[in-house]
């Protein structure tokens, strides 16, 4: 090769690295004065990826934020959508509806005691329409002069050294020995209690005519003048408290309000309100927390009823946006975006004095369709009262009816289900398992329900 020949082979090679360097350096004599410059494309393909990766990001983020913007303003869509009956105009001034001076009672129970307290008035909020279930109720676990106190200790034979006793000698003005007869100072067996049916109006003139019959049969009914619907069940509850607060507020320690497709098992619900606990069954684990799972701990008894508001707690619950769902909340009702937390409505016991402040406190308060929000959450937060969870209290299907024999309420049961799991309890010949001896109690830990 000729010297001539390598040296335009170097200078080639030269000019060819250069042209890999992101910019100029302006030192060559044939650019001098010339602006720096980019030469070729190997010198933007890092400007390229970066616009690029730039472009991706930006693309991924408008995704993200469709993800979260776009539900949200759905529900916000969803959310203005009025219920029956409760449009955006409509007065919600609770006391307009109930009148709280005015006797509203279209119907008043005949049989009721207006002599003799009573520890536990029970009221049974029933569709008018819901007669069959009224019944049921009456032959099983309503019928007070037979399912009462005397059967606490039947049901639970096999437990008599595994629970808190109540504390009969505080509650003793209200024990008796017999439904016959009058106050025995050591009686142990009943307890002073009624159970009622609350119902509003219906649009049916037959209908009518049957609770009329019906009321005249049993003398148990209480019917309020509003029209008796789900969304209407605030005014519903609302005029229970009314009633309770002009007949026998002074007469009465506990009221429990529950629907009429619940069981109750009442000798549980008053070994609770005596101060005692209920035995832990194998079948009713799943419904405990730490908490209250030893069922000899005595702060999970009730030991002062002062301020008692009681049921299956729901924490940090959010309205629900879907217009199909019953349990729909509008905005212009509720425009927070967590309850208060509340009490399941399907059953909830309060004391006397709890019940005076709800009252007063629901007729201050703009109304909201959601009854048990309405009443144990919203009233009860602005009156200072701090509802109280009892895994006693449940609003979901057991798989087994040794459940029932260690739970307060269960719901929801057919008319024809209650009548069973009545049979069940009561008959004391069957024997439910508690706890494996191998169980650990911090098994239950996991469960906890940390509402706070």
């Amino acid at each position: 090769m000729m010297m001539g020949d390598l040296s335009n082979l170097l200078d080639r090679s030269r000019r060819t690295t250069s042209d890999y360097s992101l910019v100029s350096t302006g030192s060559s004599s044939d650019n001098e004065g010339d602006d720096d410059v980019v030469y070729g494309a190997p010198r933007n393909r890092p400007k390229r990826k970066c616009y690029t990766q730039c472009g991706a990001i930006l693309i991924f983020l408008l995704f993200l934020l469709s993800l979260i913007y776009i539900p949200l303003f759905r529900n916000i869509q969803n959310r203005i959508v009025s219920i029956p009956g409760w449009s955006y105009n409509t007065s919600r001034d609770t006391a307009e509806y109930v009148l709280p001076h005015l006797n509203t009672s279209l119907i008043e129970p005949t049989t009721f005691d207006t002599e003799n307290s009573l520890f536990l008035l029970i009221v049974v909020c029933s569709a008018a329409n819901n007669f069959y279930a009224r019944q049921s109720i009456r032959e099983t676990w309503g019928n007070s002069s037979e399912f009462n106190y005397n059967y606490f200790p039947r049901i639970h034979g096999n437990f008599r050294e595994k629970y808190l006793h109540a504390n009969t000698k505080r509650w003793r003005e209200f024990i008796y020995d017999d439904p016959q007869s009058s106050h025995v100072e050591n009686a142990t067996e009943f307890v002073r209690m009624k159970v009622i049916f609350l119902l509003g109006v219906t649009t049916s003139n037959e209908t009518q005519g049957q609770i009329v019959a019906e009321s005249e049969q049993y003398g148990d009914i209480v019917q309020e003048n509003f029209i008796d619907s789900y969304n209407n069940l605030t005014l519903k509850t609302v005029m229970l408290l009314k009633w309770v607060t002009n007949n026998c507020i002074d007469r009465v320690r506990f009221v429990m309000k529950c629907d009429d497709d619940v069981f109750v098992n009442v000798p549980n619900l008053l070994h609770i309100l005596l101060g005692g606990i209920v035995p832990v069954y194998n079948d009713t684990l799943s419904f405990y927390d730490l908490a209250n799972f030893l069922a000899t701990r005595k702060k999970t008894a009730v030991l002062d009823p002062r301020h008692l508001l009681m049921g299956f707690l729901f924490c940090r619950a959010k309205p629900i946006a879907d217009v199909t769902s019953k349990w729909y909340s509008p905005i212009y009702m509720y425009s927070g975006t967590t309850y208060p937390n509340y009490l399941s409505g399907t059953g909830y016991v309060m004391s006397a004095d709890t019940l005076t402040l709800l009252y007063n406190t629901s007729l201050r308060t703009p109304l909201f369709h959601l009854e048990d929000v309405f009443l144990t959450g919203i009233c009860a937060n602005r009156a200072g009262l701090k509802p109280r969870h009892s895994p006693l209290f449940t609003y979901t299907v057991v798989k087994n009816l040794c459940a029932i024999r260690g739970m307060i309420t269960q719901h929801p049961l057919s008319p024809d289900d209650i009548k069973r799991a009545y049979d069940f309890v009561t008959n004391t010949t069957l024997r439910c398992p508690g706890p494996d001896a191998q169980f650990n109690s911090k098994k239950v830990l996991g469960r906890s329900k940390m509402c706070k």
